[in-house]
């Protein structure tokens, strides 16, 4: 499944999509590119239960951008019954969220196996 993805490396355990973004630096037209990828995983392959690594370090990108697309990709997963979860996200991209005020609209956690184990309970 990761080879026909440009801006994924995805790997699927159990029912949980563990997703990795392949390249740090990711320019406006890329965020769109992306998160038509991460679209594609919920509606076209039955994503029900994603899991989205920021890291390791900070994605480099147009914030705004980059976050109004993650809570698009949210929103969808949710609309269907679904749920998504944050990994490996720095203080310092936590921080973003939490400057626009999207931290309480998302699920975080520490890293990958932490995230999958809590969705698999779900």
């Amino acid at each position: 499944m990761s080879g026909s993805h440009r801006y994924l490396d995805v790997d699927v355990k159990d029912d949980v999509y563990c997703v990795r973004m392949r390249q740090r630096h990711l320019t406006e037209t890329e965020i769109q590119e992306f998160t038509d990828e991460l679209l594609s995983l919920i509606q076209d392959d039955g994503c029900r239960k994603l899991i989205l690594s920021l890291g390791p370090g900070s994605p480099d990108c147009l914030y705004s951008i980059f976050l109004g697309k993650l809570f698009a990709v949210r929103r969808r997963i949710t609309e269907l019954g679904g749920a998504m979860k944050l990994c490996d996200v720095t203080d310092d991209v936590l921080g973003v969220f939490d400057a626009c005020n999207l931290k309480d609209f998302f699920e975080f956690a520490p890293d990958m196996e932490t995230a999958r184990t809590a969705l698999v309970r779900r």
